[in-house]
């Protein structure tokens, strides 16, 4: 790739968020309600054995399966991996551990309080996932350094909708992973094997989108709503990059940049 090319590739991936946020600026406060006013009335609130919403809650299980796994898996093969990209991944792993623990506390019993605690590990996961393709993809050093700025970004976002019910930042946090995740596998070569991985993931997390959005159309069709299957679905996203880097290599350099 030459050098024109590499760096309006950088450009298009950086713009991204740039314009995004212009059009938010634009668009005025998003509120919960006024955006999404159903939100908590999930298709399937039915109780098992005492427990709430039991299969909203017990769908989040395959999360700290899957940390779980990873923590094991991921730690013990990544021998080449940058200093940098194991804090990453550490960080990941416990993000996915403790979105597993914030979304079932919030299904407990749905509200914008209890949200929170879904939203902010979620939007790690999001954050420490985008940094480490980026330094996959496009630079070692630029996902060092953006690491924790994008976490902190994550953070802040979740932080500003709960003081001021404004969800814009979230929902650019959200939107730009989702958008430049497929963008940077496009347009940038991997140092490491494993890309057919990382499209199942992002195919996976698609799939767990379309279940959420259709939770009470899924719920008239089959025995349950499609939220928990939102949450198995984004598990197994999850488990799909966790096992392609466990089991990666690094690319000689000429096919690594080819």
């Amino acid at each position: 790739m030459g050098a024109a090319a590499y760096r309006l590739r950088v450009a298009l991936i950086a713009g991204i968020p740039v314009v995004a946020l212009a059009f938010l600026f634009f668009h005025g406060r998003m509120a919960q309600n006024g955006v999404l006013p159903d939100y908590h009335n999930f298709a399937d609130q039915r109780a098992l054995w005492g427990v709430p919403n039991f299969w909203n809650l017990a769908s989040n299980l395959p999360f700290l399966l899957v940390a779980l796994w990873g923590l094991r898996a991921v730690g013990s093969r990544t021998a080449f991996v940058e200093k940098w990209e194991r804090t990453a991944y550490s960080i990941l792993l416990i993000a996915v551990a403790l979105t597993a623990v914030g979304s079932g506390y919030y299904h407990a019993s749905p509200s914008d309080a209890r949200l929170f605690w879904d939203r902010l590990p979620m939007a790690a996961v999001f954050m420490a996932l985008l940094a480490t393709t980026i330094g996959e993809r496009i630079s070692q050093r630029g996902g060092r350094l953006l690491l924790f700025p994008l976490l902190a970004a994550g953070v802040i976002s979740v932080l500003y909708w709960r003081v001021s019910d404004d969800l814009r930042l979230y929902a650019l946090v959200q939107f730009y992973a989702v958008a430049a995740l497929p963008l940077i596998l496009i347009l940038f070569p991997p140092r490491y094997s494993g890309t057919a991985g990382m499209v199942t993931m992002i195919a996976l997390y698609g799939l767990a989108l379309a279940f959420d959005r259709f939770d009470h159309q899924v719920a008239a069709m089959a025995n349950t709503g499609g939220h928990p299957w939102k949450h198995i679905a984004a598990a197994a996203a999850m488990f799909s990059y966790l096992s392609t880097i466990a089991h990666r290599h690094p690319l000689p350099v000429q096919q690594a940049r080819a």
